[in-house]
């Protein structure tokens, strides 16, 4: 049988709730002396905590939620939510807690969803890129919920994201600079934070560089392959198509590539493609691809960092708010505009 604390405390001669204090930090202070005896003899018995236990000790589950922003049967298969969470998951593992990550197989409301999340007994939540439509951030706000944002902005919660907008600067800089005059850019679905701020930045890149927005080089994506195909084949098989297309994310710049094939169009010699995030799903493309990078592993430390310590402090954050840096990364989807290759 596996040792408890009892054992422990029968072989030191002192109660078991002293052995519970030292093990667990408290509640109650205990002498240094026993303390550093009660972890000696806990290794020498090989002693295992139990988790259930110990949580009716402390009144902690050392658990941490994790809420995607829509649950799909795919969404696992998402390179940024699987980036996203595996970041997650190591951060929060290096605090000594777990996660435990909110599915539900039929659609509910968001007061039923904070209801499913407070009755899963868990110290904290993460909320992963909620949507603009979500109230599920302000509902846990007015509970007084240890929660952060990651990848999004919400005003009045803790919140961590990328510099969107120095991003789609960098790139269209770049573009701009090799010859570039034609744009594209394919988009997110407007209730994600990143897709509004990325839509706006390409705007204003054009507006502040006297450039040409033409409604049929714009189109509306859903952060995926496939629902960026049917925009990318309108915008590419029109008579005069933009040289350069901004993709929302590194998945709708791979389905711009795949119409780019279909249709018997060279990238980049014929057009090129950036995307947006930097997953490891952008190298493995052909041509690999030239991507704004956002520091997911960072950013997903920070929003567990600030967690952590509402949860331990048991008050919000003096510091709401986290921006990270973006970072153009230049790879072969990308190269100066047809006509100046030559020169």
């Amino acid at each position: 049988m596996p040792a408890t604390i009892r054992d422990i405390a029968k072989r030191l001669g002192i109660s078991v709730s002293t052995v519970s204090y030292a093990l667990n930090g408290g509640p109650r202070p205990v002498p240094e002396e026993i303390r550093l005896k009660v972890l000696e003899v806990a290794r020498e018995l090989d002693y295992r905590p139990n988790r259930l236990a110990r949580s009716m000790v402390t009144g902690k589950t050392e658990t941490v939620a994790v809420v995607p922003p829509v649950v799909t049967r795919n969404m696992l298969r998402s390179p940024y939510i699987h980036a996203m969470l595996s970041s997650i998951a190591d951060a929060v593992g290096e605090h000594g807690y777990d996660i435990l990550l909110h599915t539900s197989a039929t659609p509910m409301d968001d007061v039923t969803l904070v209801q499913s999340l407070l009755s899963g007994k868990v110290d904290g939540i993460l909320l992963i890129a909620p949507l603009s439509t979500s109230q599920v951030p302000q509902e846990l706000r007015l509970r007084h919920v240890p929660c952060v944002v990651v990848s999004a902005r919400v005003e009045g919660v803790p919140s961590v994201y990328a510099d969107n907008a120095t991003g789609i600067f960098a790139a269209m800089d770049w573009l701009y600079a090799h010859g570039h005059r034609r744009f594209g850019f394919v988009g997110g679905p407007p209730s994600f934070y990143d897709a509004q701020q990325r839509l706006l930045a390409f705007r204003q890149y054009l507006e502040e560089h006297r450039l040409l927005l033409r409604s049929e080089w714009l189109v509306e994506g859903d952060f995926t392959a496939r629902g960026a195909m049917s925009g990318a084949r309108a915008m590419l098989t029109l008579s005069e198509r933009p040289t350069a297309v901004l993709a929302a994310n590194d998945e709708t710049a791979a389905g711009i590539l795949q119409v780019a094939q279909e249709l018997g169009l060279r990238v980049p010699e014929d057009v090129s493609v950036v995307g947006f995030d930097d997953t490891p799903f952008a190298q493995v493309l052909s041509p690999r691809l030239s991507t704004v990078r956002q520091p997911l592993e960072q950013m997903a430390a920070e929003a567990v960092n600030m967690l952590m310590a509402w949860m331990e402090r048991r008050e919000r954050p003096d510091d709401e708010e986290r921006t990270f840096p973006t970072e153009l990364v230049l790879r072969e989807s990308t190269a100066p505009a047809p006509g100046l290759l030559s020169q």
